[in-house]
């Protein structure tokens, strides 16, 4: 691609300048910017009208200081446009080591739409958070009261009408906690605290609890587990995730249908829990819109209850546990939701000195070779557990989070550790110090992935106890021969 044509598609203002003063090139847009106001072949003076006259001598000492000292020079600079508005642009200017200046500059106003937005978005959620509070207040009065009115000697309409106030105010409390739910996890401020939880007890729990819903629609579930797997998950928030997604399929189901939970393992350590059912599915412009707070896609006027939050409340939870929460639908057919998390590999316990083999997992070889790898990236797990595999004949446990990584390493007692530089809730230089002062952990060789190759990171790393470091992106050669080394006899 030539220079012309390359100046033609950029939407940033680019203007190269020769050494003696003159515009060489201009992108398209550069000259769309200066019109008329410059001449055919202008000269670098005649730039600086389009610039706001009450920065140009703000600007003029330190762009010439930057540039004889380092050559480049970058920072925000009003421009005027043909139309006369104004408006901060960000520029770089570089000298070039022929002569002359290359000028870019880029305006501003995707980032300051995406400020505003952030801006309007958080004080939505802290209009939300204040009103939650004010409404929480004369409600809890409001139930208070009617509580004691149950407990006089009323007529029974009238205990009946206090039964209405306790039933509607309890349903306004439960959706004031998941607006304001909603609003925590949105601003970033969600009550998460993740460790391992065993999923087919939640799904046996759920089920077991809307059992009443399922029979009195005459629905049959089933629950498909693979095998006994444990989420990396906060135990209270996948329950409330579970009992909506499985609250749902047996509200909008078939009735008469069946509704299916299974529990799979996928690639990258990670663990996914369908809820499947097969009631009349979802449009394609209704899956567009199917995790907006409130909506309800019409079933508002089908008679079913809901507020509309559940799938909104429980995909952000899912994502504030680390996971992804997904669907697929067909008209007609049914739906499927999809909750992926991390899985937590505890198939060793070391109290008998024992594997404790889940069923359908590799018995590790008499003197085979195990190796903890602690990493927040799936596929980085499932690319280091095949390789370490099929070279070495290696039994990977993949752990993806530090906190969780002394206690993995007790169980499993490997050869080897492996850990990513950066991690979801650490980095590898404040975790290896933590695992040198672990009696078990602390006897493990310790191999980092680092991200950069920062020689004065590599040097703390060293110095926190990492025995050996490689750089990424990962060259599988490179892992293999330093697994050899570090678990050499």
């Amino acid at each position: 691609m030539g220079l012309s044509t390359l100046l033609e598609t950029l939407t940033d203002l680019v203007v190269i300048v020769g050494g003696d003063g003159r515009v060489r090139e201009m992108s398209s847009s550069a000259a769309a910017f200066l019109g008329d106001r410059v001449g055919s072949t202008p000269h670098l003076h005649e730039l600086s009208g389009v610039v706001e006259p009450g920065c140009r001598s703000d600007l003029a000492s330190p762009v010439s200081q930057a540039l004889t000292r380092t050559a480049a020079w970058r920072g925000t600079v009003w421009l005027i446009d043909v139309a006369g508005a104004v408006a901060p642009y960000t520029v770089t200017a570089r000298l070039d080591p022929a002569g002359g200046v290359v000028i870019v500059a880029r305006d501003t106003v995707d980032a300051r739409a995406r400020g505003a937005a952030e801006r309007e978005s958080r004080s939505k959620d802290e209009f939300v958070a204040r009103l939650g509070h004010e409404l929480r207040t004369p409600l809890n009065a409001m139930l208070g009261f009617a509580q004691l009115l149950e407990l006089e000697p009323l007529t029974p309409d009238l205990h009946e009408d206090v039964e209405r106030i306790i039933t509607g105010g309890r349903h306004m409390q439960a959706l004031i906690d998941d607006v304001l739910d909603l609003a925590r996890l949105r601003a970033g401020r969600g009550d998460i605290n993740k460790g391992p939880v065993n999923v087919l007890d939640i799904v046996q729990g759920v089920v077991e609890l809307v059992e009443p819903l399922a029979e009195r629609r005459g629905i049959r579930r089933v629950i498909q587990p693979a095998r006994p797997l444990i989420a990396d998950a906060d135990r209270r928030r996948l329950w409330q995730v579970l009992l909506n997604l499985i609250g749902n399929a047996l509200k909008y189901g078939r009735e008469g249908g069946s509704v299916r939970v299974g529990i799979v393992p996928v690639t990258g350590s990670r663990i996914r829990i369908e809820v499947e059912d097969d009631g009349f599915g979802l449009s394609p412009s209704a899956l567009s819109r199917l995790f907006r707070p409130f909506e309800r896609l019409g079933a508002e006027d089908t008679g079913i209850e809901g507020s509309g939050l559940g799938l909104a409340l429980s995909q952000a939870l899912v994502t504030a546990m680390g996971g992804v929460l997904t669907v697929a639908s067909r008209p007609g057919v049914g739906s499927v939701f999809a909750v992926v998390l991390d899985a937590v590999d505890v198939r060793y316990d070391h109290a008998d000195e024992d594997p404790q083999e889940a069923p359908g997992e590799r018995q590790l070889e008499p003197g085979g070779l195990r190796v903890v790898h602690i990493s927040g990236d799936p596929g980085l797990r499932e690319l280091v557990t095949d390789t370490l595999a099929s070279a070495l004949g290696a039994d990977t446990i993949s752990v993806p989070r530090g906190a969780l990584a002394v206690e993995a390493i007790r169980r499993a007692r490997p050869s080897l550790v492996l850990l990513d530089g950066d991690l979801p809730d650490v980095t590898a230089a404040d975790l290896l110090p933590r695992l040198a002062a672990d009696p078990v952990a602390g006897t493990v060789p310790a191999l980092v992935l680092a991200a950069e190759a920062d020689p004065d990171e590599w040097t703390r790393l060293r110095r926190a106890g990492a025995r050996q470091i490689l750089g990424m992106p990962l060259d599988v050669t490179t892992l293999i021969a330093a697994t050899s080394q570090l678990t050499a006899p």
